[in-house]
């Protein structure tokens, strides 16, 4: 049996700092034209737009087959693994995205929507198949530890997305034509991965019939699990669009993209975390335990006060960057908010689960999640349409999911037990909740005294007050620790220094 690669620390922090650094690139150019977008197509338009997207995604969650988390798990340790099935998984998912544009279409005829939408549709269902495509090339580069090539073609691919969207926004194209960024950088994108791929990770186009059955079934329960949570994203956004209607789909869907800022870590958590977990569940469980303990402290350090930011300052930050217009979404951010605290404590537990060889537990759990979502949406949509006019089911969706989030991260804690958290990781997590009681209080107390949320410069000022009591309290209760910080700083620093090398000469060596 081969020997399992060993566990370099270091390497995958400077793996998760360049796939980090790609992403912020990327991220601001995404989240630019995510206020963008709703600002000119406006609630209507834009939710006929977000609507298309949520549906497409939501018939090609059946063609994401589970493979990407497969190879960071199983190719992490069997570097050639992958070359035995990927030419059969690809050709099995050439299949399934011509079956499914045609369902699609089939499916969506009697709904009702305008032709342009339908045809929007189908179109961003070949960006799907690309999309997922991509994501199975990247987590082989991932499994390598193979990650410069794939930052800048994070960073090339969102320039050519980004200027071609802004360019069909500024030029009011038809709304078919926004599906062609898209389209086009998922396509470069492709071929550029596929060249790094065979490039850094030898990955060969053989068709093995035998190790392309076995790798979709050894996937069964990440692809199950990846279609639950993927559900929890996009079905909800189809039934909202059903159910109620576009407008409130635009809704939700501009809200959702200022929540999507509190997710910058999400895809390096997917990225680095479990293949480096993977890799130190096979030699030192002292390691694995410790990976997992520290991960979520240092979770809810960085992501409780950029959701606490946007709770307490929902009014604030739709005003600023998406506009007046969709104020009466603003109830609706605020739901949305703790979602992503949430939803980073339970991406790193079924991390952990899944490289603890349980990963039946995360796909249960993210069946029941997917199940309850739809089961919420569908009661509650009706109702608080009734109850609040307006915005009210963008609310019953952001709530739906809002509880689902809950019930998952409650039940994959539970499954770890005490070996989640030991005192120092409860102690963060204790004062950190108390410094957000505090600074919410105050928050509530400058709204009383006139610092309000009626103007713009009002909320930001009193955001401002927010952050730099945060940060104090923060550092004096010791939540957050100065001295690891610098120290983490420290060690990125020096890694980039030449280092003196450690190993004998090679005539040292061949006399020993």
């Amino acid at each position: 049996m081969a020997e399992p690669a060993p566990v370099d620390a270091p390497s995958p922090l400077r793996n998760a700092l360049k796939l980090g650094g790609s992403l912020l690139v990327t991220y601001v150019i995404g989240f630019g034209l995510q206020v963008l977008v709703p600002r000119l197509l406006g609630p209507e338009s834009f939710g006929q737009y977000n609507w298309a997207n949520g549906t497409s995604a939501a018939f090609f969650i059946l063609s994401a087959l589970g493979l990407d988390v497969y190879i960071r798990k199983e190719v992490a340790v069997r570097r050639e693994h992958a070359s035995e099935f990927f030419a059969g998984t690809l050709l099995l998912q050439v299949v399934l995205a011509v079956g499914l544009l045609g369902a699609m279409g089939v499916a969506l005829r009697g709904e009702g929507k305008p032709p342009e939408v339908l045809t929007l549709v189908l179109l961003l269902g070949i960006y799907q198949f690309f999309f997922r495509l991509n994501a199975i090339l990247a987590a082989v580069l991932h499994a390598h530890e193979k990650v410069d090539g794939l930052s800048v073609a994070h960073v090339l691919m969102k320039c050519i997305w980004g200027f071609g969207l802004g360019l069909a926004l500024l030029l009011r194209a038809p709304l078919p034509w926004l599906a062609a960024p898209f389209i086009g950088a998922e396509v470069f994108k492709a071929v550029f991965l596929f060249h790094l791929t065979r490039k850094h990770a030898g990955l060969r186009l053989n068709l093995d019939v035998r190790a392309t059955t076995g790798a979709l079934v050894a996937a069964l329960p990440f692809f199950i699990n990846e279609a639950a949570l993927a559900t929890n994203g996009r079905v909800d956004v189809m039934v909202l669009g059903l159910v109620a209607n576009t407008t409130e789909v635009g809704y939700y869907g501009a809200v959702w993209g200022i929540a999507g800022l509190t997710m910058l870590l999400s895809p390096i958590l997917g990225w680095v975390v479990l293949p480096m977990m993977s890799r130190a569940a096979a030699t030192s469980q002292e390691e694995f335990t410790s990976i997992l303990r520290r991960g979520l402290e240092g979770i809810v350090s960085l992501s409780v006060p950029v959701t606490l930011a946007l709770a307490l300052g929902a009014e604030t930050w739709v005003q600023l960057l998406i506009g007046e217009d969709y104020l009466p979404a603003a109830p609706v951010l605020r739901l949305l908010a703790p979602i992503f605290v949430l939803t980073y404590v339970a991406t790193v537990c079924g991390s952990w689960l899944m490289a603890d060889n349980r990963t039946w537990t995360v796909t249960r759990t993210s069946i029941l999640a997917a199940g309850l979502n739809l089961v919420l949406n569908l009661l509650l949509i009706r109702p608080f349409l009734a109850w609040r006019g307006l915005t009210g089911g963008a609310s019953a969706t952001a709530l739906s999911l809002a509880i689902c989030e809950v019930v998952v991260t409650l039940i994959l804690v539970s499954a770890i037990g005490q070996r989640a958290w030991d005192a120092r990781s409860k102690a963060v997590l204790g004062k950190t909740l108390g410094v957000c009681a505090a600074v919410t209080a105050v928050h509530l107390l400058l709204g009383q005294l006139g610092l309000d949320s009626s103007t713009l410069l009002r909320g930001l000022a009193r955001l401002v007050v927010d952050g730099v009591l945060y940060v104090f309290l923060i550092l004096l209760t010791g939540a957050v620790r100065k001295d690891e910080v610098l120290g983490v700083v420290r060690m990125v620093r020096n890694r980039r220094k030449p280092q003196a090398s450690t190993q004998p000469p090679p005539s040292e060596a061949r006399a020993a």
